[in-house]
């Protein structure tokens, strides 16, 4: 029969020796040394070690998005050496069984957090009022923190695989898939995104009391209550944002349903929060607007922002919203520098820029090989350096640590361009040319000498909001996604005088296009500039899949193109009609949870 795998995760891998005198260390970790099932919460200090033995979970599951799905995409290959699974990976082999393919990791968090839930509602069943202040206060946030985090491993399973298994269960034994009354198959990436749309939206009721989905742990303010040294900021990156992932998550819905509403939401919110992200107490702008951390989520600065993988404990580096974070002292690993670099002590250095990939890039793109701060030559090898190697000190590249096995780069989860590329995506579908060609290319600062989005005739539509995106003496302004990277401007149709668009053909003649011709014009740039941005965080093969998916729903009947043609010149001539074909039969990765 078709069973579930019942997870070690079931007893919440807590040993997380979480001392407030020892706060330096993050956490620890000790995967042996497991609290018991049945009564791992019976104090207040047990409720916050609990979510962070689910954030172990996602520790041991960061990189697996990567390995899976950037091997796929167009800009990373096969070293020599790398593992036969990598390799099959990597050659479109069938994935079912592939180690590299497993979805495991993400239902342990699943689990994790419907096993946390449940000892959180007996636990307040027990103790209910005598709480401690503090204590009383943080269980709402911790429980809705769980809640994204599950909400993220959901998101994730299905913009991977495309399906998913949906289940509330802790699973404290061995269930039949089959049961109808414990697991829920979603079919589907526009019922993974309906079902999590609606985790997000409505949260979660525990002994009779309802909690948000959107509440924030103050983790300083836990580790720190006398001073909430803000050294212990980072802490707060622990969890997905509720924005963001509702966002993303619409978008796909939208990709499926067309609906203008989601856009708008998407457009009118994010404008809403970074617009309030630095706006002084009385709704006014500052009048210098110095440049900081809030204020670079909106405003991306030349160079600044890539050094968010430039280091391990990320504190104040531009534009990290989200990310999971280890530590080696602690035994917090990933594979992400053994897997990229030349020079990784033993058996390492699986994963390579391909040469399509690297040509993909302008020469003056800072993300280029050409200036080497993303990829560099080591060991007579072009190596893919992003997590590793960082020229902070000078022109001269030096490694994070003296022993290059040590270092454990945050992988992000979320960081302030999420919100740049969704606002340009919801520009585009909500008929916004203008807004979407500003914001992927060089930015409000370079596109309105005067200052300002209102006022001026030609400029009609644009939201007021985008006026507190312009910088002032002193400060910086938006330059746009290319600008930041100093990349090649996209050449996207925009209207005559009459206000029609057109686009050149081969032959070089001039052919008038509809609204739907010019959106998926505009979209695909946004894909192919996302390919250029998000190399090597296992988001960017997913985002292809996100427009082959809007577009086959709207009838296109070569929809699985829009992957095949950004991915197939990777690969030898020899391999090349494998993949296209393997792409052509199903672009999501194929996983068979089934069990004996």
């Amino acid at each position: 029969m078709k069973r579930i795998f019942r997870y070690s995760i079931l007893c919440l891998t807590a040993a997380l020796a979480v001392l407030t005198s020892a706060c330096d260390d993050f956490f620890d970790t000790d995967p042996d040394n497991i609290l018991n099932v049945n009564d791992y919460i019976s104090s207040e200090n047990e409720m916050y070690r609990g979510f962070l033995g689910i954030v172990t979970r996602m520790q041991n599951a960061g990189d697996h998005p990567i390995f899976l799905t950037d091997t796929r995409c167009n800009f990373l290959e096969i070293a020599p050496n790398a593992p036969i699974a990598l390799q099959d990976i990597y050659n479109y082999e069938p994935t079912d069984g592939n180690e590299y393919a497993d979805p495991t990791c993400f239902y342990e968090i699943i689990t994790a957090c419907n096993d946390y839930f449940d000892k959180m509602e007996e636990y307040h069943k027990k103790i209910g009022g005598s709480m401690s202040e503090s204590a009383a206060a943080d269980f709402p946030k911790l429980v809705s923190s769980a809640l994204r985090i599950k909400v993220w491993a959901y998101y994730t399973l299905g913009r991977i695989y495309g399906k998913a298994y949906y289940y509330d269960d802790p699973l404290e034994e061995i269930k039949d898939l089959n049961d109808a009354s414990v697991f829920t198959p979603l079919n589907s990436m526009y019922e993974v995104s309906e079902k999590c749309i609606e985790l997000l939206d409505n949260g979660i009721t525990l002994d009779g009391n309802h909690y948000a989905a959107d509440l924030e742990m103050d983790w300083p303010a836990w580790i720190d209550p006398e001073t909430q040294s803000s050294s212990y900021d980072y802490w707060n990156y622990l969890t997905p944002p509720w924005l963001l992932m509702r966002a993303e998550l619409l978008s796909w819905r939208a990709s499926y349903t067309n609906s203008l509403s989601d856009w708008q939401w998407i457009r009118d919110n994010i404008l809403e929060y970074l617009n309030n992200l630095y706006l002084n107490v009385d709704g006014t702008i500052p009048s210098d607007k110095t440049p900081g951390y809030y204020y670079n989520l909106c405003i991306p600065l030349t160079h600044s922002y890539y050094s968010i993988f430039f280091s391990e404990q990320v504190g104040y580096d531009y534009q990290l919203i989200s990310g999971i974070m280890y530590d080696y002292d602690n035994g917090q690993r990933n594979r992400l520098v053994q897997y990229f670099c030349p020079a990784y002590p033993g058996d390492g250095f699986y994963l390579q820029p391909s040469q399509y990939g690297m040509d993909s890039y302008a020469e003056t793109d800072i993300r280029s090989y050409t200036q080497l701060l993303t990829m560099y030559p080591i060991n007579g090898s072009i190596a893919f350096t992003k997590y590793y190697y960082s020229r902070r000190g000078g022109n001269t590249p030096e490694y994070l640590r003296t022993n290059i096995f040590e270092i454990q780069p945050t992988i992000v989860l979320y960081r302030g361009h999420d919100y740049h590329f969704l606002l340009a995506e919801a520009e585009n579908h909500l008929g916004n040319w203008h807004q979407t060609k500003t914001l992927l290319n060089n930015g409000l600062e370079n596109e309105f000498a005067e200052g300002r989005v209102d006022g001026v005739p030609v400029d009609e539509g644009w939201d007021a909001r985008y006026n507190t995106w312009f910088g002032t003496s002193g400060g910086y302004g938006n330059v746009g996604i290319v600008g930041c990277a100093q990349g090649a401007e996209h050449d996207l149709p925009v209207p005559d005088e009459t206000g029609t668009f057109y686009v050149t053909d081969e032959n070089g003649a001039k052919r008038a296009i509809t609204e739907e011709e010019r959106i998926k014009i505009y979209d695909l740039a946004l894909a192919d500039e996302y390919l250029l941005e998000y190399t090597g965080e296992g988001k960017s093969y997913s985002y292809l899949v996100k427009m082959a998916e809007r577009y086959k729903a709207a009838g296109d009947a070569q929809a699985d193109t829009i992957v095949s043609n950004r991915i197939v010149p990777k690969y030898s001539e020899a391999l090349q009609d494998k993949v296209r074909a393997s792409i052509a039969n199903n672009y999501f990765v194929d996983w068979n949870l089934t069990g004996k």
